[in-house]
């Protein structure tokens, strides 16, 4: 054996361990209801995950659909839960997206990527993964793309390669919290490029954001990756709010 295998056999044992005893001394607990929860990288319990208000396909749909001209844009449409206000995934959604913690992104995709395996019934599986990209002065401020850690986690599930610099956010849009479904299509005018089209040209591509709100930042997207070449867009995100 190596030296060097000798050397880290102890040194992760002796990581274990420490993990071990920090789980003893302060017991991990669920981010919703602070159950108890197997080990520190498992958020959610088994109860909170059953009871999860899971999203309904027609009105992810709908939502799409309410767009003017994306109807044709996005083929499948995927999310995972509901996102409410106060609810169970809002806080897990704020820690993720500003509380510096994107490693939640790769538990939370697993789950996401299991759960869309499900709905390819009637589909074929995408060919590329592509998460929603940040403007790199967002990217700068945040220091990472929660939606790219989110594509980490439904690789394991998929088994498809994660391309996220096929497609570029080069527009610094305004915030879309407070602007109506018009004025978000309005700010996302022209903010999608594809800078080599030759690598997307006659692919399925699988389009991942945290949650969808009016579907105006997919949409747009979606319809850049096809006007430079793709065969169709799926989307898969983690939540979709209530309207």
């Amino acid at each position: 054996m190596p030296l060097r295998n000798l050397w880290q056999t102890p040194a992760k044992a002796a990581q274990a361990l420490g993990r071990g005893l920090m789980d003893l001394a302060f017991p991990p607990g669920c981010l919703h209801c602070g159950g108890g929860v197997p080990s520190a990288s498992i958020l959610l319990c088994f109860c909170c995950l059953r009871n999860a208000d899971r999203a309904d396909a027609d009105d992810v749909r709908e939502r799409i659909d309410r767009l003017p001209g994306m109807r044709t844009a996005i083929d499948g449409t995927f999310a995972l839960w509901m996102f409410d206000k106060g609810g169970f995934l809002q806080h897990i959604h704020q820690a993720l997206k500003y509380g510096n913690r994107p490693h939640y992104g790769i538990w939370l995709g697993r789950i996401l990527g299991h759960a869309f395996i499900q709905s390819l019934v009637y589909r074929p599986a995408p060919d590329l993964l592509v998460p929603i990209p940040l403007h790199r002065m967002r990217l700068c401020e945040r220091g990472y793309n929660q939606s790219e850690y989110l594509v980490r986690g439904i690789t394991h599930a998929l088994e498809k390669p994660v391309t996220p610099e096929v497609i570029v956010r080069n527009k610094a849009t305004l915030s879309q919290t407070a602007l109506s479904r018009k004025e978000r299509l309005n700010n996302l005018d022209g903010a999608f490029t594809v800078p080599v089209p030759e690598r997307i040209a006659g692919l399925r591509i699988l389009l991942v954001d945290d949650i969808l709100t009016t579907g105006a930042t997919l949409g747009m997207a979606a319809s850049a990756l096809l006007k430079a070449g793709a065969d169709a867009v799926d989307i898969a995100t983690l939540g979709v709010t209530r309207m």
